[in-house]
């Protein structure tokens, strides 16, 4: 089984948990149960040891795929000898019973599946049993396999025929009984309950169609349990195709939550993206006993040290394998504010102040610890007082300050954010007059791009017209552009699309919006068939690097659109 490019993959998900799929249909990618699980198909980063379900006919060719409607059930066409095959993948929502569910067209040829199914990370052999001609069970894991032909297990590979002309269906659930009754429910139920999701929020104008796919992408990696977003739904896809930055993303990263958060608060919402933003913040921190936010959570709420090398080949070859992600135990200043900053917009949206106390606590926090280095935006080993995340904190205690009842304590936020403007203009200034990636520095980076967005600064001060300039000079590829790492040269890295898109909005509030709509089509080029992007891409290669579905990303290039089309209605 070949591992498929990055680009090719497709998200089915049931809001507890994710599979990943390719343009043959194959999935390489399924953790059953819930997101950080270990996996049971993970050939996606070891196509050896790793478990497949791939869906095999003569002479298929791949026609096209699509969502039915802004659901997460996917079709993908094939067509086989002047016929066509259609499968519908699918995860079970509002049912019975959970799982993956794939129903397959009759096709003019034999239709045959073939199932690896490997424990832990392809590290584990599983129990495989018959308990009837149709059905297999795996003991351990209180999984079924059900088909609508006879499965036969040689050699550990699960297998099946459908002979030409027969429709058929199989699925791995957590269900003992099932029949295609049962799937046909499953699917009619599944899509109602997307229809339920989709009320939730929803948008119309420029970059429309662009826009949802991202909804879709964000929808799909909500932990429903607990309201919390991964930052994306796989581990160990490369920055470096060959290199070892390669990480475990199937966590609640606070920053990316939060900039998620501030992206969706704009457009039409119920209220119910707000609401589970502010109750996972709060009961993370009260579940943990924390007077502020961890860099991170796991998916429950709960903070997680755990790192283990998986001895795995990774994706193309890219090792260290890892389960689990060393910044645990990081200060990331940016991300404090960045949860005040979004909290900052919902309240002016609600006209109320939900989860007032963790709020509190948190502008609190960064009162008494902004004079400390910090490991910042790109979650550098090597601490520094990074200009970006001062930046943040002094704006997000400005924005909160408005909302203090108790003046005293809301004059001294507004105090300590005067200090850090002062900081910062006295430290953190190049001597050409840009902002600096750090104090002392005299490099730039392009998460200052975020200072108009957020309001820390006008488009025209100079400190930051200069910076937008050299970051052209030096960072831009295509009308997109590359962050500035210390411990690791970036140039080697591909273009980092969530910056792009924080570059296209700060030139849509300086009134370039001819520029801005150049860079989001930029970003939009990098993403593949059904709108998905990864954290990265390789121009000069044409593919995408990085963890897969990036939501970081998503939500940057909603919030950009939404910068856009509110700029260009000023200008009309």
């Amino acid at each position: 089984m070949k591992q498929p490019d990055i680009s090719s993959l497709a998200v089915i998900s049931d809001r507890n948990t994710c599979a990943l799929l390719d343009k043959d249909a194959t999935i390489s990618w399924y953790c059953p149960g819930a997101f950080d699980r270990a996996a049971l198909l993970s050939s996606l980063i070891d196509e050896y040891k790793g478990g497949y379900w791939e869906i095999e006919c003569d002479n298929k060719n791949f026609i096209g795929r699509a969502f039915i409607d802004r659901s997460s059930v996917l079709q993908t066409n094939f067509e086989v000898n002047s016929g066509k095959l259609s499968i519908t993948d699918f995860m079970p929502l509002a049912s019975k019973f959970n799982g993956i569910c794939r129903k397959i067209s009759q096709a003019p040829a034999t239709v045959t599946g073939r199932i690896r199914l490997v424990g832990d990370f392809g590290l584990k052999p599983l129990s495989l049993h018959h308990s009837s001609t149709h059905t297999i069970v795996l003991p351990e894991q209180q999984l079924w396999l059900h088909c609508s032909h006879t499965l036969n297990i040689v050699n550990d590979i699960i297998q099946f025929d459908a002979p030409a002309g027969d429709p058929s269906w199989i699925a791995l659930i957590d269900s003992e009984q099932f029949d295609c009754n049962m799937l046909d429910d499953a699917l009619a139920s599944t899509l109602a309950a997307w229809k339920e999701i989709e009320k939730h929020i929803d948008y119309s104008g420029s970059f429309e169609a662009e826009v949802r796919d991202s909804l879709r992408a964000l929808q799909q990696s909500v932990y429903e349990p607990t309201g919390g977003i991964i930052a994306a739904s796989t581990i160990a896809l490369p920055e470096v195709v060959g290199g070892k930055r390669n990480y475990d993303y199937r966590y609640v990263w606070m920053r990316d939550a939060a900039l998620i958060t501030s992206s969706l608060v704009a457009l039409q919402t119920d209220g119910q993206v707000e609401h589970a933003f502010m109750s996972f913040v709060s009961s993370a921190m009260k579940k943990n006993n924390q007077s502020h936010v961890s860099c991170f959570y796991g998916i429950d709420g709960s903070v997680r040290t755990d790192v283990r090398e998986l001895p795995l080949m990774g994706y193309k070859n890219s090792s260290l394998v890892m389960e689990g992600n060393a910044a645990a135990d990081q200060f990331q200043l940016d991300a404090e504010a960045s949860i005040l900053l979004a909290c900052g917009a919902i309240y002016a949206k609600t006209g109320e102040r939900p989860e007032w106390e963790t709020v509190e606590a948190i502008a609190d926090y960064i009162c008494k610890n902004w004079e400390r280095k910090d490991n910042g935006i790109w979650e550098e080993e090597r601490v520094q007082h990074y200009t970006s995340s001062k930046a943040l904190a002094a704006r997000a205690l400005e924005v909160m300050a408005p909302y203090q009842t108790n003046t005293e304590t809301a004059e001294r936020w507004l105090y300590n954010a005067k200090l850090i403007r002062n900081f910062i203009k006295e430290n953190c200034i190049t001597s050409y007059g840009a902002y600096a990636v750090h104090a002392g520095s005299e490099d730039v980076d392009v998460a200052c791009a975020l200072f108009a967005p957020f309001g820390f600064d006008e488009p025209a001060n100079p400190h930051l017209q200069k910076t937008i300039a050299t970051i052209e000079e030096r960072y831009e590829e295509g009308n997109l552009y590359r962050r500035h790492l210390l411990e690791f040269d970036s140039a080697k890295e591909g273009v980092f699309l969530a910056a792009s898109c924080w570059m296209a909005h700060h030139y849509a509030l300086a009134g370039k919006i001819e520029k801005s709509e150049a860079i989001l089509q930029a970003v939009q080029s990098c993403a593949n068939d059904l709108g998905y992007f990864s954290e990265e891409f390789d121009l000069k290669e044409n593919m995408m690097l990085g963890n897969f579905p990036q939501t970081f990303v998503h939500s940057s290039f909603i919030c950009a659109v939404n910068g856009l089309n509110e700029c260009s209605e000023k200008n009309i």
